[in-house]
Formats: structure tokens, sequence, C-alpha cells
């Protein structure tokens, strides 16, 4: 007996199942949330926790990128923190100077994440070593511009870009509406969304089909880049400073929800509709930890076994894949 063939919305459920598991996880969380602390869904809460997984977003979309081609992106919380100390130590609390230090930092984000991307492309260096070390290059080049100390106070313009709202809207929220229908184009509408998928799915195959892998590996170390170095300008005012260190924590929030939106961490399937989910259920979950009295290590552990959990379903899967094959 055959199969009735599935309708196209149950084709687009089936398909997109591990994004709306992610947006469900954050529904049960939130709502535990209101349950254990009345007014935990208050809307300033929840203005906070938008502002949360706004960051978390933000480092996730380059992640993302990374992770559909079959890599990661280390260097991500110090090319964070860089955009956010030299913001500040060049505008020295001057909104009119973001007009050239804002393309100026974007620029080296984007040439940070080329010089990832020429590496792991044509010298073939694993991306973990890659980025790893272009990480402690970025952090050494820090210590040697701050002498160890912290940046100066963020202009008011990116105090602006974190902190406020048009009308009830943070205007991070609109940012990362922006991101969200970008990063969505480019991903589902584009040759270079298809091409990109292609190379995570197999490398090999996709140039022999005439795709030029190493230009896609390139380019999404580069989104990678000048995506940290925005998260870092914004970052710095949310903070209303800069200091060394402030992006560490975003490094496994990043890859956790790139993983908790369904992402496979082999590459080849996801995309930025699920880490969306995955930032927003990171800001809640983080909102949970003080009042279920536990530290922020708790949240750490929970990284990492949602980041191995990841790595071995995606093991799993592509070994079920290569065996049908």
């Amino acid at each position: 007996m055959t199969r009735p063939p599935m309708t196209g919305v149950r084709r687009t459920l089936t398909r997109n199942r591990a994004v709306l598991l992610g947006y469900l996880l954050v529904v049960v969380l939130a709502i535990a949330g209101e349950i254990v602390s009345s007014g935990f869904l208050h809307i300033s809460h929840i203005d906070q926790l938008i502002i949360s997984g706004g960051f978390i977003a933000l480092v996730g979309l380059g992640q993302t990128f990374v992770i559909l081609t079959g890599g990661v992106d280390l260097s991500i919380p110090w090319v964070l923190n860089a955009a956010a100390v030299f913001l500040t130590l060049w505008a020295k609390g001057d909104s009119g100077k973001m007009a050239w230090i804002v393309p100026l930092l974007l620029v080296g984000g984007g040439v940070i994440g080329a010089i990832n991307g020429l590496g792991v492309a044509f010298l073939r260096v694993p991306p973990i070593i890659m980025t790893l070390g272009m990480s402690s290059v970025v952090e050494g080049g820090l210590l040697l511009a701050t002498n160890g100390g912290s940046g100066q106070n963020a202009p008011n313009a990116a105090v602006y870009l974190a902190t406020h709202r048009w009308g009830p809207v943070p205007v991070l929220a609109v940012l990362w509406l922006v991101v969200l229908v970008a990063a969505t184009v480019i991903l589902s509408a584009t040759p270079f969304g298809r091409r990109l998928y292609a190379t995570g799915l197999n490398s090999r195959v996709a140039a022999f089909a005439g795709v030029n892998t190493r230009t896609v590996t390139v380019t999404v170390y580069v989104i990678s880049g000048i995506a940290a170095a925005l998260a870092g300008i914004a970052l710095a005012g949310y903070v209303g400073q800069s200091y060394l260190g402030m992006g560490d924590p975003y490094l496994f929030a990043s890859v956790a929800a790139v993983a908790i939106g369904g992402t496979s961490i082999l590459g080849g399937s996801g995309n930025f509709v699920g880490t969306t989910a995955g930032a927003l259920a990171l800001a809640v979950l983080a909102g949970l930890l003080p009042i279920l009295g536990l530290q922020q290590a708790a949240l750490e552990i929970v990284y990492g076994c949602v980041i191995l959990g990841a790595v071995m379903l995606s093991s799993a899967r592509r070994g079920q894949r290569d065996s049908a094959d």
C-alpha cells in the first residue's frame, strides 16, 4: 500500500521540524519562568530577554553561515571584543566619529574573517586550528593596544542602538529582524545560498558540479567577521564601555544557538531562522538561572551538552545517509 503524497504544508513542517522544536523550547522555558517567578514575562523583562538574545543572534549569524559549510569560527569572541574596544578608544564618547569608525570596524572584522577563510580554503588548515590561532593573534593585539586595560565609555549612538526603543520595540530587535530577513533571503533565494548548502553537504561533489567552494568558504568567514564586529559595537553600547574578555561568553553561546536551531554541526542543512530560536532559548534559560538559584556555570554545562549532542546527532544522520548512498 503506497503512502499518500505529503501536502505542501506537511512537507514544510517536516522539513522545519527542528526549527519548530526550537521555538517550542522557547515557549516552554518562558512559561516555566512565569510559573516559577511571577512577572518573568512582564514586558520590561521580555525586552531584556530580546536584547540578550539579540547579541547571541548577531554572533550566531556568522557562526550559522560558517557551520553550514562544515566549519566553525572560534575567533568570534575576540573579533567582537576588538570592535568594542576600538570603538570606544577611537570615538572617545563622540557619536559623530562613528560615521567612519563603524565602517572601518566592519571592514576590519571582514578582513580577519577573510584571513580565516583563506587559511581554511587555500592552505587547508582545519577551521578549529585556523580560527583559534587568529583568536590568539587578535587577543594579543588588543593586549598590546590597551596595555591590558579597559576601553573608554561608549558613544551615545551605540548606547541608543543597544538600549533604546522605537515605540514599544527595542532598536536592537529591529536590527535583529533586518539581519534575519537578509540572512533568510541569502540562504534560501540566492545562488550563493545554494552553493553554500552544496559545499556543506559535500564539498568535493559541489566542486565537480562547478561550485567554487573556496570562494564560498572565504565568503562565509568574512560574513562571520563582519557579524562579530557588529555585535561588538552593539554590546559596547549596551554595557556603556568596553573591557577585555567581554566577548568570551559568546563563543559557545553562538555554537549552541546554531545547534538548538537545528543546523547540522557538520554542515549542509539549517538556517538562521532556527538560530534565532536558539538565541531566544538561551536568553530565556540564562534569565531562569538566577531564579532557580543556579550559577552561570550551569549555563556552560548546557552549552557543552547541547554542542556534544548536536555533533553526535549530526554524525549519526550523516552515517545513515552515507550508508543509504
